[in-house]
């Protein structure tokens, strides 16, 4: 099935004359997820020695009385610096691969290299859109031919799974420390905090596996119509 966004999809194969190396911005992504990797493992031994330090105090000890760690709130910059690049790089490579997906002759796509980043931002379809979409680009980059019949990647639940997680467990964390009240409070929004840092490594580390994954296909693929 195909859909109109105002794409316009292609009627038959394609060369790959216009394949766009994506060597420079593959490279750059996995960067800022190994960087988001490290940056999340800092973050939950701060948070941890910052828990002990909570668990020793009085339960019903107000927040704001409270002497937060500053390199607890350093930590919460860098990573949010990180996750802005990490959502610009990782929208321009999903962009990218849809496209070469494309040059190597796949039609009858569902997804444009736009929609399939679009749907991100739409609420509700987000939830599934993005998901089908990257299967779409796996498939097309593992065989443009006949990409309809290639099985999805077994590592595509999983990333969707985290990445899902990662969001839920992230809005919750951010909502408790807003709402933290108490050293109590404190202490379970830290919990939650350290959970969501988990959380956020484990999606960090599938991506990079994904992002390798459909890479590898495509230099693969480019490397063949090379000798053709």
């Amino acid at each position: 099935m195909t859909v109109s966004h105002g794409e316009a999809l292609p009627t038959g194969a394609a060369s790959s004359s216009g394949f766009r190396d994506p060597g420079t911005l593959t490279r750059s992504l996995k960067l800022f997820l190994y960087l988001g990797i490290a940056l999340g493992a800092l973050s939950i031994v701060s948070e941890l020695l910052e828990l002990q330090q909570l668990n020793e105090m009085r339960p019903t000890d107000l927040a704001g009385e409270v002497d937060v760690s500053d390199f607890q709130g350093i930590m919460a910059i860098l990573q949010l610096l990180n996750l802005v690049v990490l959502i610009v790089l990782f929208c321009i490579w999903i962009y990218r691969a849809n496209s070469n997906a494309r040059q190597f002759g796949a039609t009858d796509m569902q997804f444009s290299p736009g929609w399939s980043v679009g749907w991100y931002f739409i609420p509700i379809a987000n939830l599934w859109k993005p998901y089908q979409a990257m299967r779409e680009i796996w498939q097309a980059s593992a065989d443009p031919a006949h990409w309809q019949q290639q099985p999805r990647g077994a590592i595509l639940p999983l990333w969707w799974t985290f990445f899902l997680l990662s969001n839920f467990v992230g809005n919750a964390s951010f909502r408790l420390s807003l709402r933290a009240q108490t050293v109590s409070d404190l202490i379970l929004a830290g919990a939650v905090s350290v959970a969501n840092d988990a959380v956020n490594i484990g999606s960090d580390v599938v991506a990079l596996v994904l992002v390798t994954r459909i890479f590898r296909m495509q230099m693969t693929r480019r490397a063949a119509d090379a000798f053709v």
